[in-house]
């Protein structure tokens, strides 16, 4: 019976070590290089540098995290970093409303947003700036963004064109909240 345990244990040891030797190799053969702790590149915000490019959006640098860039007329948002395989991308300031406007109009714009929120795949999220005065509406994603998915450039517009999509749903219902008051 030590014997047998012994085996499966020795048994245990040598698969374990023939798995993480496989998952080394296969991690070679993809085409990534062992240099970060997690043993790959961390290449993220090169990535969407590069991606962008490809797509022939002009971008802008204001920081080691924010990347600024125009497509199809709305200005979005990235952050993103080497050190993580996620970004988060936004759509800032696509509706906004003064901070003094009517308490049905704010209400109507709350349900909206959390009405979209549980069927959306992007965020949808206000903010106020009392400096303004103004009730602002953004739109928010966090998305995994590595060499292996195939075609970034088509992956990156998808998401983008979500967020226009987003942006009809949110407009239209909170115009429909606007024609259901006025009718009461």
């Amino acid at each position: 019976m030590e014997g047998f345990i012994v085996m499966a244990a020795l048994l245990g040891v040598y698969m374990f070590y023939k798995m993480y030797k496989n998952d080394q190799k296969a991690d070679v053969e993809v085409g990534t290089t062992a240099t970060s702790s997690e043993g790959f590149i961390n290449e993220t915000r090169d990535l969407v540098l590069e991606t962008l490019k490809e797509m022939g959006c002009e971008y802008e640098e204001t920081d080691n995290l924010k990347i600024y860039f125009d497509y199809q007329g709305e200005r979005f948002m990235i952050e993103a970093d080497n050190e993580c395989y996620f970004i988060n991308v936004y759509d800032l300031w696509w509706h906004h409303m003064s901070t003094y406007c009517e308490v049905e109009e704010f209400a109507a714009m709350q349900k909206t947003i959390n009405a979209t929120n549980a069927h959306a795949t992007c965020t949808v999220l206000y903010t106020i700036n009392k400096e303004a005065e103004e009730i602002g509406v953004h739109s928010k994603k966090n998305m995994l963004f590595v060499r292996q998915i195939p075609d970034l450039k088509g992956y990156l517009a998808s998401t983008l064109d979500d967020f226009f999509k987003i942006q009809r749903t949110v407009l239209t219902e909170i115009e429909k909240c606007k024609v259901v008051e006025e009718q009461h």
